[in-house]
Formats: C-alpha cells, structure tokens, sequence
C-alpha cells in the first residue's frame, strides 16, 4: 500500500531517498503523488551508477528489490528477499551482470534439483532481474531467457469427503467453529481474522467481506481485500445457528471481533490458527485406531471444498469467482474443469451416442 504524510497546509508528501540523499515530492492528489514516487525511483534504477557496465549482481538486485517493492505484498517482498539472498546472491552476487554465462544459470538449477518450486520460482526472479539489466543497457542479453524450470508434479488438492465433513460439522472442539465459518464461506483465514459483528446480515443471511490482515512476523496486521475488492457471501443455513451463537456470545463479551485470542481477545495470530488447527484434528482422530487412515486437511482445503460445493451445486464459473474472491476466472476454472473431467466418463457417452445414431 502506497504511504504518504500529510502536511499542516493539507498538501501530500513523500520521502524519497536517491542515492542516500533524500529527496521529497509533493502534490495535492495521492494518484499523483505515486506516479512521481514511481517515477523518480525508475530514474533513480536506471541512472548512471547503474549503467556501469561492471555492476554486479549483488548491486543491481538490492536495487531491484528497493524498485519492485512498491504495492507488493509484505509476503511477496519478503519472498523475494529470501530467494535473491538465499540462492541467488550466493552463487551469483559477485559476478559483473556481463559476464553471467548461461551455464552459470543451469549450473545453479542443477544446485536446486531437489527443492523444484522453489527452483523454479528462483528461475523466475533471475529472469526479471536480467530482463531489467538488459532494459538499463547493463548487459546486451537476458542468458536466462529460455532455461527452462524444473518440472512441478502438484499433489492433487482434495476436498473434504462426506465423512470428514460429518466429523466437522459435529465436532464439541471449541476451535471448530472457525473452521467451519471458513468451509462453508471460502473466505480465506486472513479475511476471516478480522471479521466482526457488523459484517454479518443475520436477516438477509450475507457476510460482508471488505478487509482483511497481513501476518508480519505472526501478527495480523490490517489491510485491503485480495485485489482491493469487497464481496458479499451467502451466510448458509448449515452455519446460520453457529454464527447467530457466535455473534451472541460476542455481544456478551462486549467486543466486535468474531474470532479472538483468548488470553488478551484480539485478533488471532498465524501461529494462533495453526494450533487451534492441530488442535482440531487431534480431536477428531482421538477414537481412531493405528490401522484407520488419520483426518488431516488444511485451510486451503476448506477453501478448495467451497469452491467443489459450489460446482455440484451448479454455481456459474463468474460466480463462483466473485463468491471467492479471485482477480480472475482461471483457477475457479481450473477446479471447474478438473471436476468435470471426473464427473464425465468418456467411454459411456461415446458408446450412448453410437447407440442412437444406430437407432
């Protein structure tokens, strides 16, 4: 999220420092003002300390970083931060950007044989570091530009089956609710954290989505939704009773956050959520035998079940997308797709088809 100071006179400012010295702008309109933030970092990457054409990596990336950390993520910066330093600069850090060969691209993937996303993801940075060294005339051509990354065999994420749903929705854990409030919503747990009483329409049965948190060092912090947009999910009657419960115990308590801590009852933390999930689990394999497989599904695989509900319930892929709040259609399309390709068997529809065009 873009940052600015407003001054006494009512005008925006920014600090921005160049070169270690620090440089401020100004403007009345906060669009404005981060287009010249954006602006006059872009002169800054691309100036003549840059153009030496014996810049090493390690200096370029740092600068790299610094310009491709506007409006992203604090995740994703720390992403980036962990892949360049971790990976990138060890092998590479101190060569001149010129003289990076292409072997030693492939040489550093042969490294990272065994840990493949995170090789690929690696292979990814390289490339957009390269490809802005070549846009600021640093060296002539990106070596990285057609290695190919390692191939990826994703396990195949599945819902919860109908027993796994049976034991959560009648689960005494006292964990469980959350959980539950994020099966059959889809929201995701950074959105559901910070959810309170007046997001929820009790008579209308909606749950307004507008905000959500970022976890920096396993505390919740706030901030805008996924792709900056609000949505407005059903509040199903499976859930209706839980939520009403939920909302008036909440009430009781004299708070507004649903979901809580309970030693100081605020926001729940990352680490928070993952014990309450163990804990949850714990509860639901106690009265299983060594010889009976365990129950054990992720946050994502609440999601992911959501989302397989709303396609056996012949919910339309866009709304599906708004219900779960992606930029784009292409992963709801995805599960889509994949469970069509389940649902169809091939052979008996070939074999109907033949059969009446004999008839």
């Amino acid at each position: 999220m873009f940052t600015y100071t407003t001054r006494k006179d009512g005008r925006l400012m920014k600090k921005v420092t160049i070169n270690g010295k620090p440089k401020y702008l100004y403007s009345d309109d906060p669009k404005d003002l981060e287009k010249q933030y954006i602006e006059t970092k872009h002169l800054s990457y691309s100036g003549t300390q840059l153009l030496n054409d014996n810049i090493k990596l390690k200096d370029f990336a740092e600068k790299w970083i610094e310009f491709n950390s506007s409006n992203k993520e604090y995740r994703t910066i720390q992403e980036y931060k962990f892949l360049i330093n971790n990976y990138i600069l060890p092998v590479l850090g101190y060569k001149k950007i010129k003289d990076i060969k292409l072997y030693d691209i492939k040489e550093l993937m042969k490294k990272m044989e065994n840990i493949p996303t995170t090789a690929k993801k690696t292979l990814q940075i390289i490339k957009r570091i390269l490809n802005d060294a070549v846009d600021n005339d640093i060296t002539i051509k990106n070596v990285a530009q057609n290695v190919k990354g390692p191939k990826i065999t994703k396990n195949e994420r599945l819902p919860l089956t109908l027993e796994e749903d049976n034991m959560l929705l009648s689960s005494g854990n006292k964990y469980a609710p959350f959980f539950l409030f994020m099966r059959y919503t889809g929201m995701r747990k950074e959105e559901i954290v910070p959810i309170t009483i007046n997001d929820i329409d009790l008579k209308n049965k909606t749950i307004s989505i507008n905000k959500a948190v970022t976890f920096i060092h396993n505390k919740p912090v706030l901030k805008d939704t996924k792709n900056n947009r609000s949505r407005i999910v059903p509040l199903l009657d499976i859930i209706y009773d839980l939520v009403k419960n939920l909302i008036e115990t909440t009430i009781k308590e004299n708070r507004t956050l649903l979901f809580v801590k309970e030693t100081d009852k605020k926001m729940l933390t990352d680490v928070a959520i993952r014990r309450h999930l163990e804990s949850l689990l714990n509860d639901l394999n106690k009265n299983k035998n060594e010889n009976e497989s365990k129950i054990k599904f992720t946050c994502h695989q609440l999601r992911h079940s959501y989302c397989t509900m709303l396609y056996y319930a012949d919910v339309k892929i866009k709304k599906a997308q708004e219900l779960m709040g992606h930029a784009s259609a292409d992963m709801v399309y995805n599960i889509y797709t994949h469970l069509d390709e389940k649902r169809e068997n091939a052979e008996d529809l070939i074999n109907n088809y033949i059969k009446k065009l004999s008839n």
